[in-house]
């Protein structure tokens, strides 16, 4: 509405302002109704909304800094601007040349005043909003300190400076206050089931690494932030990206430090390509299905529940390339020359045309095009009792192919799929798009090349 209110002003100015267009339009009312300004109402607020969500002012509205949503409003209406003057009014017969650019820094400067005002307005209101006695968000204190009483001044400096209330307090020891809950680290799931949980502030000084990554996974489980200090995350993830220079500094250790537009432009290519890809494929997968059908019996589609983004579960969708009952014993992994698999099922792996129903499932938002293949449950946990730092994959939506996919295939066992593992890991710890262009080009190529295990 914002963008659509700058138009309208823009036109109305540019009707007095702009020399010659009161001589073909009479009043302001022919010239609003006229084809090229209808036009621009119409097309012009999509175009920008999608600019919007591109630069990734939609991704955490509340969290960002004033110096950030500024500078975003300024950057996309320049953007904007520039584009509504090559399409719209290039074409206007100016006495002066210099009047051009005056008409563009004018409607720039009408487009990001009715903008930032309006992003100013609303982002204002929910901060306050989110202040308010009662409206605190609720977080547990997860800690492993030896003297968690300790804590407790800290803590409050985090509530003050992060408007949320700590309602619980879980540590290896007693913690004596008279005004916080304990509750023993082995009741976290019951907790969390019986109590509303907004987030997670976590204090693993005390444990090691390996329990540090066993005790994330049971965190991830709840799908809400993990906030810790940048020393603490530090050495759980190597890396620490934080600016805000006014708060008790708290990085969330549940999702990849991306730049707000990276992970808007990821979704969109997400949306975009897997559409795009489910529409021209659909009658490979009609044919792949009639012949499914005719040389087994059973169901065309096979569906599992796979463990996701911050271990959220949810169903993956392929082609059914084996025999119906295929795991009467419980989960097995496939293997060379497996019998359970059907002719057709060999030669939909060799291409992995077996994969086609989950561009479904990245339409939905299950999965990315590019990211760590989704494991099971029963499967995740045998893997993270040889490797607990498995469950850093969770920090990225699991992917159509991967780097994993890529350099290692398919895994037989569960050595196998911790050794794809570590080629995952480097995929999370150095997520790009540059990288998720390479690893789609080499499954692309492997896929020509019938190379699919």
């Amino acid at each position: 509405m914002s963008t659509l209110a700058g138009v309208m002003i823009f036109t109305i100015v540019r009707y007095y302002v702009v020399p010659g267009i009161t001589e073909h339009y009479p009043s302001l009312a022919d010239f609003i109704s006229a084809r090229g300004p209808l036009l621009s109402f119409a097309l012009f607020p999509p175009f920008m909304l999608l600019l919007y969500y591109l630069t990734g002012y939609y991704v955490n509205v509340t969290q960002k800094s004033r110096i950030k949503e500024f500078l975003r409003t300024v950057s996309a209406s320049a953007a904007g601007s520039i584009v509504y003057f090559l399409v719209v009014l290039l074409n206007d017969i100016l006495p002066k040349r210099t009047w051009n650019y005056e008409v563009l820094l004018l409607f720039a400067g009408i487009l990001f005043a009715t903008v930032y005002i309006s992003r100013l307005s609303l982002t204002t209101y929910l901060r306050r909003s989110m202040r308010r006695p009662g409206s605190e968000k609720s977080y547990i204190l997860v800690t492993a300190s030896t003297h968690p009483a300790s804590d407790l001044e800290w803590l409050k400096t985090v509530e003050r400076d992060y408007h949320f209330r700590i309602t619980a307090i879980c540590s290896t020891s007693v913690l004596n206050a008279t005004d916080r809950s304990c509750i023993s680290p082995d009741d976290l799931e019951t907790y969390a089931a019986a109590n509303r949980i907004d987030g997670v502030v976590l204090r693993p000084s005390g444990l090691d690494e390996e329990a540090t990554l066993k005790l994330l996974n049971r965190l991830f489980s709840f799908d809400v932030p993990v906030l810790t200090s940048p020393d603490d995350r530090a050495m759980i993830f190597g890396h620490v990206r934080f600016d805000a220079i006014d708060v008790t500094p708290l990085v969330d250790i549940s999702k990849v430090d991306l730049p707000d537009n990276i992970v808007a432009i990821k979704r969109f290519v997400d949306i975009l390509v897997s559409s795009i890809a489910l529409a021209i494929t659909s009658p490979v997968i009609l044919a792949l299905a009639m012949v499914i059908k005719r040389q087994s019996p059973g169901p065309v589609f096979y569906s599992q529940e796979r463990i996701g983004y911050r271990r959220r579960p949810f169903h993956i969708y392929k082609l059914r390339s084996m025999i119906t009952e295929s795991e009467p014993s419980g989960p097995v992994l496939s293997r060379d020359n497996d019998p359970r698999i059907t002719p057709i099922g060999q030669f939909m792996r060799k291409y992995r045309l077996d994969e086609l129903p989950n561009l479904w499932n990245v339409l939905k938002g299950d999965m990315s095009l590019v990211g760590p293949r989704p494991e099971r449950e029963y499967f995740i946990r045998r893997i993270i009792d040889i490797a607990p730092h498995y469950t850093l994959l969770h920090l990225v939506r699991p992917g159509l192919t991967s780097w994993g996919m890529v350099r290692y295939g398919y895994a037989s066992d569960v050595p196998s799929m911790v050794e794809r593992m570590r080629f995952d890991l480097l995929y999370v710890s150095n997520l790009s798009l540059s990288v998720d262009m390479r690893i789609m080009l080499h499954t692309i190529l492997t896929i020509c090349r019938g190379e699919g295990k």
